[in-house]
């Protein structure tokens, strides 16, 4: 048995086996203690692993509310069409927060305490906002959405920290959103076409105010009658009613003049604006749909190669004194083959001059002319002058007889002479300020709808205490940057008065002036590091001048027009654009704002009704100011 075992061990020792294995004695106890510390210690980093991580996250929801609810109040504060901006921006404020839950718990604010109204000052050295309560006209807007035990929401519950004896959490969140303030590019069309709904080429398309426009232009500019309306050679005192005025004074009660000096007296006269010698009258009412240029009272008919037949030429010619004789020789169309005779005696005809024909027992006894019958030009005498810078009697003849817009809109308003026609000659013919500066002063249209919504956006800017910089840019097809940018609104808004479609010119570069617009608004130096740059267009959209200044040409127009856009885009310019008349081109403007980030407004119908609409449109742009989170 001992060799046995000696043996055992040799071979354990050869083999290398290690000593068979013996338990421990057990210490009884002191595992059931370790394993009751470690689980408090497992159920304290539960608590703080789940309930801080429910922390985090109600108070990134908290923020999130906070921001939506500071935005949406802020972007009611410019709303100033639309009611009271500040209930507006509460009742925003309130349903934002709601509408984005904390844990799926909607937020409640408390308006006497989480919304806090106030006026954003800027640090320019800092480029940077400060928020100070109160102020009459707020542009700046605190939330502070809260879950704490002292608000509408409540204390955030905890899951595990009671363990602890932590049941609740206070959680806090601030945001301030501010207007910003804008640098803003009013860039208006001025080209000719900006007279068009006041002009007779539309007369059977929209209801258009040429009335309006020969009431506005000044007494001055009208002779009523040769001399005055007193005729040097009367045959006697002028009839009762009497419209022409070649035999006495004229109409009792033909005033005229703009309407802002309109005789209440005279209230019932049929005539208000300037007379040209037997255009005295205003004749029929532009009806679209009724009127009619033969039926109009207002127009003389004198046509070229056939005798005159108008009762009323007639008429003024024997209340004049014209003799039997000259009165056959100025209605016939014996020598119209020469338009120098025609245009002679159709300003006899008119009145604007008389004719002393040298025949025996004729109106006058100078005796300058020879007596054959032709109306020779030195036998014109007591001429009414020309009433404007440029233009002509003769002019306006030739372009009554001739090809114009006008009688693109009806064919018969060939060879009818009055008022009507002479007031839209000037619109067609003679617009620029250099030619017929007057017509700044009368309300043609479109280009009055766009003075008055202009005017109505700056009052409101105005209003709204804001620290908005506006400039204006001009085309026609030429480009101009009449006014830099100011906070002096109307000083602005006072230029903009003066001018008149086709100031510079008639055609329409629209491209241009989105350039010239944006060069004023990133290059000029007067822009803010901080203000956001916006672009007001306004125009009919149809541009019809090139990049390389070719007019009359729509695509390449059109082009230069999108391009300039998208220029304007890339420099951070945000284009709102504004159509507006009769025919405007509107696909081009829904481009030019989808290019710019911006919207497109439309203005349509007629006239009373695109001006309330422009007016509405400009009164959303005065107060539409981007808003942004300062804090």
């Amino acid at each position: 048995m001992k060799s046995y075992s000696l043996l055992y061990r040799r071979l354990r020792k050869r083999l290398h086996i290690s000593q068979p294995w013996r338990p421990t004695p057990r210490r009884r106890g002191v595992v059931a203690v370790q394993v009751g510390v470690l689980l408090v210690a497992l159920v304290g980093f539960a608590a703080l692993t789940v309930d801080v991580g429910a922390m985090y996250n109600a108070r990134a929801e908290l923020q999130r509310s906070a921001d939506a609810a500071a935005l949406a109040a802020a972007g009611m504060l410019g709303e100033y069409g639309a009611g009271d901006p500040v209930e507006l921006a509460v009742a925003a404020a309130v349903e934002h927060a709601a509408a984005n839950p904390v844990l799926g718990q909607a937020v409640v604010l408390d308006p006497n305490v989480d919304i806090e109204f106030g006026r954003a000052n800027y640090n320019e050295a800092g480029n940077s906002y400060t928020f100070t309560p109160g102020g009459a006209v707020p542009d700046a807007v605190r939330i502070t959405a809260r879950r704490t035990s002292n608000s509408p929401n409540g204390p955030l519950e905890l899951f595990f920290a009671g363990v602890l004896g932590k049941n609740s959490a206070e959680i806090t969140a601030e945001a301030i959103a501010v207007m910003v303030p804008r640098d803003i590019a009013i860039v208006a069309d001025l080209s000719g076409s900006m007279n068009d709904d006041s002009e007779l080429r539309n007369v059977h398309d929209t209801q258009i105010n040429l009335f309006d426009v020969w009431a506005g232009l000044p007494l001055g500019t009208g002779l009523a009658g040769i001399l005055n309306g007193s005729d040097p050679a009367a045959p006697g005192a002028a009839m009762a009613g009497d419209l022409h005025p070649a035999s006495g004074p004229g109409l009792p009660g033909h005033v005229g003049g703009n309407p802002n000096e309109f005789n209440e007296a005279f209230a019932d006269s049929e005539a208000h604006g300037p007379r040209w010698g037997w255009m005295t009258t205003w004749g029929t009412e532009l009806t679209p749909g009724v009127y009619d240029p033969v039926d109009d009272t207002g127009l003389y008919y004198i046509p070229r190669y056939n005798t005159c037949t108008d009762p009323e030429v007639i008429q003024n010619l024997i209340e004049a004194g014209y003799s039997s004789s000259e009165r056959s020789a100025l209605l016939s169309s014996s020598y119209d083959s020469s338009s120098t005779y025609y245009r002679n005696r159709v300003k006899a005809l008119l009145g604007v001059c008389g004719w002393d024909s040298g025949k025996s027992g004729g109106k006058y006894s100078a005796g300058v002319g020879n007596g054959n019958g032709i109306v020779g030009s030195s036998e014109l005498v007591q001429t009414v002058d020309y009433p404007f810078n440029s233009g002509s009697w003769s002019s306006y003849i030739d372009y009554v007889k001739g090809s114009s817009q006008m009688r693109n809109g009806d064919s018969a308003f060939r060879y009818r002479y009055g008022i009507k026609t002479f007031t839209n000659y000037l619109l067609e013919k003679k617009p620029k300020h250099s030619q017929t500066a007057e017509l700044a002063a009368t309300p043609t249209q479109p280009v009055q709808a766009v003075k008055y919504a202009v005017q109505h956006m700056v009052e409101v800017i105005e209003s709204l205490e804001t620290d908005d910089q506006v400039s204006l840019e001009i085309y026609g097809e030429s480009v101009h940057h009449e006014y830099d940018l100011t906070d002096a609104y109307f000083d602005v808004t006072d230029r903009l008065n003066e001018m008149q479609a086709g100031h510079y010119d008639v055609w329409t570069n629209m491209g241009g002036g989105i350039e010239q617009a944006t060069q004023e608004l990133t290059q000029s130096g007067r822009q803010r590091a901080a203000s956001r740059k916006i672009m007001i267009l306004l125009t009919d959209g149809r541009a019809n001048v090139d990049e390389y200044g070719h007019t009359g040409d729509y695509s390449g127009g059109k082009e230069y027009a999108l391009d300039a856009a998208q220029e304007a885009a890339n420099a951070g310019v945000r284009i709102f654009a504004v159509s507006h008349g009769f025919g405007a081109d509107t696909d081009i403007m829904e481009q030019i704002a989808e290019i710019g980030n911006g919207r497109h407004f439309h203005a349509e119908g007629s006239i009373d009704e695109y001006s309330e609409q422009l007016d509405e449109i400009f009164n959303t742009l005065g107060g539409k100011r981007p808003v942004e989170l300062i804090k």
